[in-house]
């Protein structure tokens, strides 16, 4: 009776372990529940959870090489236009310092008191034009173009 007790405790013990079910984590499932098989299949699916990321790390590093160099362009476009700005600018007061002196030579060589008067007239002009930073440089300059012309065709009638 003790050996078909033990014979029966045997196959209790076989059909357990029969039908649990096996595990590749070696933490799990203890001597007979492990199985070499699905440990494998659990290392392919890690190593392949890492490359993934690492693919996708790699992805983000050339987008982040990509936005410092469009990022450097632009700091590179935006230097140029102050220089350009800047350039532009000195300039506008050169011109307006030539039109400026341009009125004094006017207004010396002014045979009547209007004709002076219209100097300054045009020299508070000048000064105003230059002044108006709403509007672009290029259109005080041309504005101030305009100016020079009629400057320039009073100072050849009063020469005469």
């Amino acid at each position: 009776m003790r050996a078909l007790v033990r014979l029966g405790g045997a196959l209790v013990l076989c059909w357990m372990t029969a039908g649990c079910q096996t595990t590749g984590d070696p933490t799990q499932g203890g001597l007979f529940g492990w199985s070499e098989s699905k440990a494998r299949e659990r290392q392919n699916e890690r190593q392949a959870r890492v490359a993934g990321a690492e693919t996708e790390l790699s992805s983000e590093e050339s987008q982040q090489r990509a936005l410092q160099a469009r990022s450097q362009g632009a700091e590179h476009q935006i230097a140029a236009a102050q220089s350009a700005n800047q350039r532009a600018e000195r300039g506008l007061r050169a011109q307006q310092a030539a039109l400026v002196a341009k009125t004094g030579e006017l207004e010396r060589e002014s045979p009547t008191p209007a004709s002076a008067s219209r100097a300054r007239s045009w020299r508070l002009k000048i000064n105003t034009i230059a002044a108006q930073t709403a509007l672009s440089i290029a259109d005080r300059s041309a504005r101030l173009r305009a100016i020079e012309a009629e400057i320039d065709t009073a100072l050849g009638k009063a020469k005469r």
